[in-house]
């Protein structure tokens, strides 16, 4: 064993085992050990190079968790007895006193020009920036960064991943991304248990270098969960398509929807997903050190152009799905432990429509001169298995119907269930009432009550959500996510019953608009046609 001082605050001991040469380093002031392998991957920059800053920003540096090592060290010679003593009081207080991070260390000199702890100067050079030009300045900014070995990813994802996310080391178990459920850290890699999901599937672009072990895009699933995916492309599915599976899988969360080719994971983590695969494409997308070529979205996916989506869903998501906390952790702790980089897209979500749609995203509003689209009727409730649910919604001529888009929230958390786009055609089904009006109408399962909500919106083009609608039976909501977030629903006054027959429904009536009141039908649905009593 030989014993190295580096100043100002770092002790190191350096074990040279005829196989496996490692460095154990522990840093007074920040408590943080980190063990260097010669196997694992270095300092990457997108365009593949290794890289280091000159000494004087490496000087700059030494107060954060990675190793700037001294030009000056010396070395002494210790006998075989206090070799063994030493050993193993650094093997006792690294196991039991020092928080985990990375086992990646450059076999040069680490230092980033861009300091990921401090995320306002992290992005500091981007003001202003928009589509190709702000793409290509976040890759700068976040493609140099730690690269782990893929063994040791098993280890970080049980750290970030932890069930318990205020207290991850003690935690015994991870949350599963598509299943939602916690699962015990010791069945990973086991048939039973989880293993490491990559979001952004292999198979699209990632080689074996550092876009394949990246902590952004790797999470726990459930085995048979993550084998029922696949590699499929990210999307929503229509209830009623037969070829559409309502969950995805049966151990995967209740609203999970999958095809033949879509995978639509929980909506409480769709949003993660999103700015994750949108991270990859930031990172990735420009040259990747084999000379594969870069990663890109889009809403025509393809594994031979190293091309994942489905852009517009992830767009959406990404704005109906804010971050969480768990979610900002998870970033957090990347940063300082592990790579040393930060996912944009969760620290400024905005990004996203500033790249892909070149918009200037806002806050929902609800205004006073709305386009001519309302919810007509809808039913949710009968005796029985509930059949025939369905919701009406009328479009005037000259409104773009590709502008809506339908939102369901449950009034039990306030939190959205289902998005629905009107230019799906799977979806929805489109009629003429005689008058200009279109009536669009979709046969989706729609929760009972009480207090439920139905939200109808306008908006495209990374311009702001406009709320037109927002409609409840049983009582009112408060949206507490999506784009009618912090919005309080009408409501109509009137509902359905465990009693009430599948061709009821709850609609409006009246001879012109401002003049509709909500009434009951009984026996008298009308999907796709004018409700009984109504004039367009």
């Amino acid at each position: 064993m030989v014993f190295v001082a580096l100043p100002p605050q770092t002790l190191i001991f350096y074990r040279n085992p005829s196989s496996s040469p490692f460095l154990l380093a522990i840093n007074l002031s920040s408590a943080i050990r980190i063990r260097k392998r010669r196997d694992i991957g270095a300092t990457f920059r997108s365009n593949g190079s290794y890289w280091s800053s000159n000494s004087q920003e490496e000087k700059s540096l030494s107060h954060r968790t990675s190793i700037v090592l001294s030009s000056r060290i010396w070395l002494g010679k210790l006998d075989n007895c206090f070799k063994l003593l030493v050993s193993g009081i650094i093997t006792f207080s690294t196991l039991f006193s020092l928080s985990p991070v990375a086992d990646a260390v450059s076999d040069q000199a680490y230092s980033l020009t861009y300091q990921c702890e401090d995320v306002g100067s992290y992005y500091h050079d981007v003001d202003g920036l928009k589509g190709a030009a702000l793409m290509k300045k976040l890759n700068s900014i976040v493609s140099p960064h730690l690269s782990l070995p893929y063994k040791e990813v098993w280890d970080a994802l049980k750290f970030l991943d932890a069930a318990d996310i205020d207290n991850p080391e003690t935690s015994s178990e991870v949350i599963e991304i598509y299943s939602l459920r916690p699962v015990s850290k010791l069945l990973a890699g086991k048939p039973e248990g989880w293993n490491r999901e990559h979001l952004w599937p292999r198979s699209y672009g990632l080689t074996d270098g550092p876009s394949l072990t990246d902590l952004h895009n790797i999470r726990p699933a459930d085995v048979n969960v993550n084998s029922s995916r696949g590699n499929k492309f990210y999307g929503e599915c229509v209830a009623k398509s037969t070829h559409c599976l309502m969950p995805a899988n049966n151990e995967a969360a209740p609203d999970t929807e999958t095809d033949k080719e879509r995978w639509a994971p929980p909506l409480q983590v769709r949003g993660d997903i999103a700015r994750s695969l949108m991270y990859m494409a930031v990172s990735y997308g420009f040259h990747q050190p084999d000379g594969n070529s870069h990663l890109q979205l889009s809403d025509s996916p393809s594994i031979g152009r190293n091309e994942m989506g489905l852009l517009s869903a992830l767009l959406q998501w990404n704005e109906l799905d804010p971050p969480s906390r768990a979610e900002q952790l998870r970033n957090e702790r990347i940063c300082r432990l592990y790579q040393h980089n930060r996912n944009p897209f969760i620290d400024h979500p905005e990004y996203a429509n500033l790249i892909w749609k070149h918009g200037t995203p806002s806050s929902p509003t609800v205004r006073n001169t709305s386009p001519k689209a309302w919810i007509n009727e809808f039913h949710y409730s009968n005796k029985g298995k509930d059949q025939n649910e369905f919701i009406e919604i009328v479009v005037g001529p000259s409104t773009d119907a590709a502008s809506l888009k339908l939102i369901l929230y449950n009034g039990s958390n306030g939190r959205m269930y289902r998005s629905l786009s009107l230019s799906d055609n799977e979806a929805f089904s489109v009629s003429k009432s005689g008058s200009g009006f279109l009536i669009y109408t979709a046969f989706i399962p729609i929760q009972n009550g009480p207090a439920d909500g139905i939200a109808l919106l306008s908006g495209r083009d990374g311009k702001q959500f406009e709320v037109l609608q927002f409609l409840s039976y049983g009582g009112t909501v408060r949206a507490m996510d999506g784009p009618a977030k912090g919005t309080e629903s009408m409501d109509i006054m009137v509902q359905e019953t465990e009693g009430s027959s599948e061709h009821d429904s709850l609609g409006l009536t009246g001879q012109k608009l401002g003049e509709y009141k909500w009434l009951k039908f009984t026996g008298d649905a009308t999907p796709g046609e004018p409700n009984i009593g109504q004039r367009l």
